[in-house]
């Protein structure tokens, strides 16, 4: 396993990298305050992930959401209670359950996601036109952390 080699960070490092969890964390909550749901950030996670995988199975689902089965069986089975989720039999092991987003659920995801596009558009329409810029600018550059983030578990 090769080791990855981290830089020392200086003070000043540290701090953007504190400024920029907590401007993340902010953005983060007004989304979810914008699209209020009714559900849990949990519940909305995992509806999110089932749909980007569907149809998936449990283990599956709990290793990529990076909790429990016991926690995910809890969080589906609320899932299904709100009929966002259904539940159906593996055709190549009757034994194993495959999730799946039903149909009110694809409604739910759409309905997300159209108002947290329509909050951050409206955000942007309200900034300076050179932070806007900025930003926009600063969009490769954000996915690129995020790749970095998201994978940073198999480089360990």
């Amino acid at each position: 396993m090769a080791q990855v080699n981290s830089p020392v960070m200086t003070t000043d490092e540290k701090s953007a990298a504190a400024a920029l969890r907590v401007t993340i964390a902010r953005i983060y909550r007004a989304l979810r305050l914008s699209a209020a749901s009714g559900i849990t950030p949990s519940q909305v996670s995992v509806l999110f992930r089932v749909e980007q995988c569907e149809p998936v199975r449990m283990g599956i689902l709990a290793h990529l959401e990076a909790i429990t089965p016991a926690t995910l069986s809890k969080v589906v089975d609320s899932l299904e209670a709100l009929e966002l989720v259904e539940r159906e039999p593996d055709p190549l092991d009757g034994r194993v359950t495959l999730i799946r987003v039903s149909t009110t659920g694809h409604r739910l995801i759409e309905a997300q996601r159209a108002a947290t596009t329509r909050a951050l558009e409206e955000a942007l329409g309200k900034m300076e036109d050179s932070h806007r810029e900025l930003l926009l600018e600063s969009l490769p550059a954000l996915e690129g952390l995020a790749e970095i983030l998201l994978t940073r578990d198999e480089n360990l």
